[in-house]
């Protein structure tokens, strides 16, 4: 697979774009207002309790207080009999007091009106290890499949924390890795810890102490690999940063790093803008005819995939094959790029081979590999529904560039213009049954006036009718007609 890392900034926003052949796979954006806080440490003031939900709101210095749970908060215990009793029975008025200042990470930015959730384990990630300090912990990622492999880099995290006493995670990058050059960067994040708590102990809360979404340190420390074939910067500035950190990450990767001198913006050239409009399509089109129809909620996010034009398979059985296998490639693409999170559930063509349903099954699991978020392909339902969870670190795609339709407040439709017309002919109705027999004026969009004319109105009084333009499907004015205008009429 050719993968390509792409890097501009216009004025004071930058934009960080993974190419893997030819198709756009993840977008990341960056600007003063971001919200995406993932990863940051702060040095935080502990605000109020919560004894109720057993946690704490702390102040991080933005405008939605953190949340904080006692589960996310370090104890500190002499043995596993006395840290198991101490987890067993901790509460949050134990753990901090009002007004308290403590250095906590954010681990999922606010999103949906919710400030960041805050942990006080924290974790400094490098580009072949995640440093867990305060934890006598080794961890290996999970997609280092081989047991050799797992051994030998276990071992070697377990030298270095009885060494210095410091948990770690060793990364993916690690497996082609040496020795000493998990140990240098195990120390170089061991010396910034140990710099952090130094600048916790002379600052005052609200304090910002380490940011982690710079996007030139992200492209090398999270996305450039052996098969990244350039990372492209738009400018000098944007290149230096890059060569900068590949020095210092990923000094064998250096030279891959390029500074564009094109005319065509980057962007331009790789249509990244168009991808990332199509990505907020309801409907994706695939290579044969086929498409999906992926629709966002609260609780999950429904994918469901349909045949559509495709039709040229050998038979039936082989066009669902055919398109179902497009649709698991796509499908996971599409979380990555939109970046959503949480419960997904994916509804394909049912398959009458269960070798088929595995087949589809190992794909999907194959392809959840290549997704920096923890993504896990749960199961097939008994309606034939595959489940998946993917982390949700921040705000999807979606969120960071729409905002909910003022027409419709979000749930895509408006309502019908014979249900509004409906409701002028009731609030006429019910003042004539009252007895009043006042001329009324009513003003509402042209669709509602056309139905209101072929409905009619309640005898009694006339009624006159004024379209407007500038009023919505399900809005209406009505007021006595008194031969002036309904500036100050009422607005159902």
């Amino acid at each position: 697979m050719e993968k390509t890392l792409l890097m501009e900034r216009v004025m004071d926003g930058e934009r960080l774009a993974l190419i893997e052949d030819g198709a756009l796979c993840a977008l990341y954006h960056r600007s003063p207002d971001s919200e995406d806080l993932t990863g940051n440490i702060y040095l935080g003031r502990v605000e109020n309790l919560l004894p109720g939900m057993n946690a704490a709101f702390v102040d991080i210095g933005l405008e939605k207080k953190g949340f904080l749970s006692a589960g996310d908060i370090r104890l500190y215990a002499q043995g596993d009999a006395q840290l198991s009793k101490a987890l067993a029975e901790r509460r949050i008025g134990d753990l901090v007091r009002p007004g308290q200042e403590i250095p906590v990470q954010v681990v999922k930015s606010q999103t949906g009106g919710k400030g960041p959730r805050l942990s006080c384990h924290l974790t400094l990630p490098g580009r072949l290890l995640a440093l867990l300090p305060g934890v006598r912990y080794v961890g290996v990622s999970r997609k280092i499949g081989g047991q050799d492999d797992q051994a030998r880099l276990r071992a070697w995290g377990q030298r270095l924390l009885d060494a210095f006493g410091a948990g770690l995670i060793l990364r993916t990058a690690s497996l082609g890795a040496g020795f000493e050059a998990i140990e240098a960067e195990y120390r170089d994040l061991l010396t910034g810890y140990e710099a952090l708590l130094r600048q916790a102990a002379h600052t005052v809360a609200p304090k910002l102490l380490r940011d982690e979404n710079d996007l030139a340190l992200m492209a090398v420390r999270d996305l450039l690999d052996g098969d990244v074939q350039a990372v492209w910067a738009e400018d000098e500035d944007c290149c230096e940063r890059l060569r900068a950190c590949a020095r210092r990450l990923a000094p064998g990767l250096a030279d891959r790093v390029r500074l564009h001198e094109g005319q065509v913006p980057l962007f331009d050239l790789y249509r990244v803008d168009a991808q990332a409009d199509q990505a907020l399509e309801r409907r994706v089109w695939l290579k044969h005819g086929g498409f999906l129809v992926i629709d966002e909620t609260e609780a999950l996010t429904a994918v469901d995939v349909n045949t559509g034009k495709n039709t040229g398979g050998r038979c039936a059985e082989d066009t669902i094959i055919q398109t179902n296998r497009e649709a698991a490639e796509e499908v996971m693409r599409q979380l990555r790029l939109r970046d959503i999170g949480g419960m997904i559930v994916v509804d394909f063509i049912n398959m009458k081979r269960e070798a088929d349903r595995q087949a589809l099954f190992d794909l999907l699991r194959a392809l959840a590999a290549r997704d920096r978020n923890r993504t896990t392909v749960v199961d097939i339902t008994p309606l034939g529904l595959v489940e998946l969870t993917r982390k949700r670190a921040g705000e999807s795609l979606r969120a960071r560039l729409t905002h909910s339709c003022p027409h419709c407040s979000g749930s895509g439709a408006v309502p019908a213009h014979e249900a509004t017309a409906r409701r002028v002919v009731r609030d006429v109705w019910r003042r004539r049954r009252s007895g009043d027999s006042t001329p009324l004026i009513v003003e509402a969009a042209p669709g509602v006036c056309g139905w209101v004319r072929k409905i009619g109105t309640p005898p009694g009084g006339p009624v006159r009718l004024i379209a407007s333009e500038g009023l919505e499907a399900g809005e209406y004015r009505l007021a006595p007609d008194d031969g002036k205008t309904l500036e100050q009429g009422e607005r159902q």
